[in-house]
C-alpha cells in the first residue's frame, strides 16, 4: 500500500511540475508555449477590435484623402498617381499581428514626422511594421499591395 501511495504521490508531483513548466517557460528552442501563443492571439484579437471600434482606419484614410493634393505637390507626382498609391496602401486591410520571432529590424526612426509621438520600426520582411507610441507597442501586418511602400516611411516627414 505504501508503494502504491508513494507512486501515486510521485505521479501527482510530476504532473504539477509539468504544469508549472508549461505555464512558466515561455519557449524552449523551437517549441512554443501554447499558453503564450494563446495569449498573443488574444492580445492581437483585442487590439484589432479596439482599432475597429475606434474608427482609426477611417481617420487615417480621411487624413490621407485630405492631404492628397499636398502629397502630390510635395512629391511632384500627379494626383492620379497619388490616388493609385493611396489605393495600394489599403489602409482598411492593415491589422495588428504577432511579430515573428525571426524578424530582423531594418530601420527604426522617430515617428514624430508622421504625427506619432514614438518610434516606427520596419523589418527586412516588409509585411510587418511596429509602432511604439504612447507606452504601447503594436505590430501591424502590412497588406501585400502596400509592402512596396514600407521602405519610404522614413521619408514621409519630408513631405510636410
Amino acid at each position: 500500500m505504501k508503494k502504491a501511495l508513494g507512486l501515486f504521490l510521485g505521479l501527482i508531483g510530476l504532473l504539477i511540475a509539468c504544469c508549472v513548466f508549461v505555464l512558466f517557460v515561455p519557449s524552449i528552442g523551437s517549441w512554443e508555449n501554447p499558453f503564450s501563443l494563446l495569449a498573443n492571439h488574444a492580445q492581437v484579437t483585442a487590439t484589432n477590435a479596439a482599432i475597429d471600434v475606434s474608427g482609426m482606419k477611417d481617420k487615417v484614410s480621411s487624413a490621407i484623402e485630405d492631404r492628397k493634393a499636398d502629397i502630390a505637390a510635395a512629391t511632384g507626382l500627379d494626383e492620379s498617381t497619388v490616388d493609385a498609391v493611396v489605393d495600394d496602401l489599403a489602409i482598411d486591410q492593415w491589422e495588428a499581428a504577432v511579430l515573428p520571432e525571426d524578424a530582423v529590424a531594418a530601420n527604426t526612426f522617430d515617428g514624430s514626422a508622421l504625427g506619432v509621438d514614438g518610434t516606427i520600426t520596419t523589418y527586412d520582411d516588409p509585411s510587418y511594421v511596429t509602432v511604439d507610441a504612447y507606452g504601447q507597442t503594436v505590430t501591424l501586418a502590412v497588406p501585400e499591395s502596400a509592402q512596396a511602400y514600407v521602405g519610404y516611411l522614413p521619408y514621409v516627414g519630408y513631405l510636410g
